[in-house]
């Protein structure tokens, strides 16, 4: 990625034609005649046909995806200023220049100008707030070749990303999930990397059983990842369905991770790993409307912590991991505005992703992390700070 600093900018001129007002109009559905009927908009105040201010914008769009910063640009906000109406025929010299950059969130704040390039007056302004969208490196090797990773939760964004991450690093997998079509496009996507790909209900003792038996049929898990979680069914504590919805979550975050666990370890070598991906909410106080998630996610925290005792003096190392609100159709009930607060008090100012957590998993896995054991570890952009 280009280095951007203050002050830097580019520029892209363009003559506005007719033929590009009717395309527009004929693509947006737009048929203002004020843009469209030369005789109309010429009995109007604005004395002749006025180019889509959208259609301008455009180039601005131009400006950004293609000059600066280019490559994996996508707007986060834009704000113009319309100074005056711009004519077919005119030409436009469009001019961002760089007014802040944030390195911690890959963006850029641009301010922008559309100037008559005869005249040299300012048809236009506006400001803009620009992220980069980092293209994804093949990793050099960190002690993860060739180790057997089991991950459950596979099908859903976070399982699906911790998957490729752990691809990248050239890691065996057997994945777990329960949607069968992601899970199979999943498993096509990283090719060899998959060794097993199954659909396991980890609700039923003796189908996730089975499913063990048949994985260590091949050898030792030496990476167990648990990124299952039960569906959200924001219900208040009490609530009809509260109950049901409390032995889900516990089942599955608390009780086929010790059911796993207590299959794995007895096979584990010194040097291998366990990662729960648990939740900020366990960190201090919860959400409402969510005690169901909490119960399973603090259960398996307490886990973490017993494991990471009982085995560390095998060499073997058991983790927790809790991020901030992601945003993912777990949780896409959660109202936008809870969303966009959040993101605004953290002080790197944005929601934690996907691949944030895949990264963190990573990282606790490899050989960098060898000497932490039993921790819940916080990706949250600084958001908490136990």
């Amino acid at each position: 990625m280009q280095k951007w600093k203050v002050g830097d900018y580019r520029s892209i001129e363009h003559t506005f034609t007719s033929e590009e007002v009717q395309a527009f109009a004929c693509l947006t559905g737009d048929n203002n005649p004020l843009h469209v009927d030369a005789e109309y908009a010429r009995r109007t105040a604005a004395g002749g046909q006025v180019v889509h201010g959208m259609l301008a914008a455009a180039f601005i769009s131009t400006l950004i995806g293609v000059h600066i910063p280019g490559r994996g640009a996508l707007w986060n906000a834009l704000q113009i200023n319309w100074r005056k109406m711009i004519r077919i025929g005119d030409t436009l010299r469009f001019i961002a220049r760089v007014t802040a950059v944030q390195t911690a969130t890959h963006s850029l704040d641009l301010e922008i100008s559309g100037v008559n390039i005869l005249s040299s007056a300012t048809y236009l302004d506006a400001t803009a707030k620009v992220m980069i969208m980092p293209e994804e490196n093949k990793l050099e090797h960190s002690g993860l070749l060739n180790k057997r990773v089991l991950i459950t939760g596979a099908t859903g964004e976070v399982g699906q990303e911790i998957c490729r991450r752990m691809a990248a690093e050239e890691c065996k997998l057997i994945i777990w999930g329960r949607d069968d079509v992601r899970l199979n496009k999943l498993s096509r996507s990283l090719a060899t990397n998959v060794t097993r790909a199954d659909i396991v209900d980890l609700q039923n003792e003796a189908a996730t059983q089975s499913a063990l038996d048949a994985v260590l049929t091949d050898g030792p898990i030496d990476i167990f990842i648990h990124a299952a979680c039960a569906p959200l069914g924001y219900r208040e504590f009490g609530e009809i369905g509260h109950r049901a919805e409390l032995k889900s979550h516990l089942t599955i975050s608390a009780t086929a991770f010790s059911h796993i666990a207590e299959r794995l370890l007895p096979t584990m070598l010194t040097g291998s790993s366990i990662v729960a991906i648990l939740t900020q909410a366990v960190l201090d106080a919860p959400p409402l409307k969510m005690s169901a998630y909490v119960a399973g996610k603090l259960a398996a925290s307490g886990l973490v912590k017993s494991i990471a005792a009982e085995f560390g003096p095998k060499g073997i190392r058991c983790n927790g991991l809790s991020p901030g609100l992601i945003n993912t159709t777990l949780t896409r009930d959660v109202p936008l505005r809870i969303k966009q607060v959040e993101a605004a008090v953290n002080p790197l100012r944005r929601l934690c992703t996907p691949m944030d957590v895949a990264d963190a998993v990573a990282f606790l896995c490899g050989p960098q992390a060898t000497f932490i054991n039993g921790v819940n570890l916080p990706v949250t952009g600084g958001a908490r700070m136990p």
